[in-house]
């Protein structure tokens, strides 16, 4: 299997029947990071794999505290590929050029390649635009480790594939998971700019250092080939999902799908309104048997305690289902 881009609704960070976030003692950031490392780190056994994760808790105070936890042979916190969750990065892009005037929501793909199919941006952002079936789950498979492709990735390549096909499987303003929306944003990005979509990202939305194209998914930049260390994506993540973000501020004045059960899909992340705010998680992993096997979970609760864990394995939906209810048992604790 190639990239697992059929996205798993996984929604137990948001379902499960819990408290709010505890003000006590036991609540202290030190106490939710060794928490939510013990978790990882029993998952990690469960799985067999090894990993990495970066944890951020805001205390009493308002200080925001991160802490880092390695579970790796060498014990090197080093970057991992994002997989899926690249995705928020091109997502939170293209609302920049949104707010900066640049472009709009109702933009069609026309306006920035030719030829294309008529869809819009917002629809491209909420994987509502119809095109299926996801020619990349194959070609990525061609792709991997390639770095022949123009600006560094192979966006255009998958728009020549999209032309090619005679007719559109799926149906416009249903939600459709697919890499092909977010690697033709990744051409927009570029038209708008004049740059490539990795630097125009990067100076858009100050990335910081440690976020970067992969080594070996590299070419798959806009829907799920960068990576970064662990505290480098968090920091993004704290940036453009935390308190008084933009998304976090209110997640339904931008392009968004009702998933079902209350959850929804909109800037390159499921969320979800929760307790004293919202909740906003995504999974990603690359799978190629023999050659790249990785998983990502990135996930913030109500902006005040926020995940990205990096593991060395690429895990079906019941695994990524218990790894997503262990970190939230620790942040909110068991359920009665």
């Amino acid at each position: 299997m190639q990239m697992q881009a059929l996205f798993r609704l996984v929604l137990c960070a948001a379902l499960l029947a819990l408290p709010t976030l505890a003000s006590s003692d036991d609540a202290t950031p030190a106490s939710v990071h060794r928490k939510l490392e013990s978790a990882f780190a029993d998952w990690l056994t469960a799985q067999g794999t090894s990993g990495i994760m970066a944890s951020g808790v805001f205390g009493a105070d308002g200080t925001w505290n991160v802490d880092l936890y390695n579970d790796t042979a060498d014990g090197v916190i080093r970057s991992g590929d994002l997989a899926s969750v690249s995705k928020s990065i091109t997502a939170i892009c293209v609302m920049h050029l949104v707010d900066e005037g640049r472009l709009e929501w109702s933009d069609s793909l026309r306006d920035f390649v030719s030829p294309a199919p008529d869809v819009t941006v917002a629809e491209l952002v909420t994987h509502t635009s119809g095109l299926a079936p996801d020619v990349t789950q194959l070609a990525m498979l061609g792709w991997l480790g390639q770095t022949t492709a123009r600006n560094g990735h192979f966006s255009a390549q998958v728009l020549d594939l999209v032309n090619a096909r005679p007719t559109q499987t799926g149906t416009r303003g249903a939600y459709e998971y697919n890499n092909e929306n977010y690697a033709l944003l990744g051409l927009v990005i570029e038209d708008v700019t004049g740059m490539s979509y990795f630097d125009a990202c990067r100076d858009l939305l100050d990335l910081p250092a440690s976020i970067h194209p992969g080594d070996r998914a590299g070419v798959f930049q806009p829907w799920g080939g960068l990576a970064s260390d662990p505290n480098g994506y968090l920091t993004f993540l704290q940036t453009h999902f935390g308190p008084g973000s933009r998304v976090a501020n209110d997640p339904f004045a931008l392009p968004h799908v009702a998933l079902g059960g209350g959850a929804y899909y909109g800037m390159g992340m499921v969320f979800r309104p929760f307790q004293d705010g919202h909740n906003f998680w995504h999974f990603g992993a690359l799978c190629f048997p023999g050659r790249l096997n990785i998983g990502s979970f990135a996930v913030i609760w109500e902006g005040k305690v926020s995940v990205i864990a990096l593991y060395d394995a690429c895990l079906d939906g019941d695994a990524m289902g218990s790894l997503d209810m262990a970190l939230s048992a620790a942040v909110y604790g068991k359920r009665p």
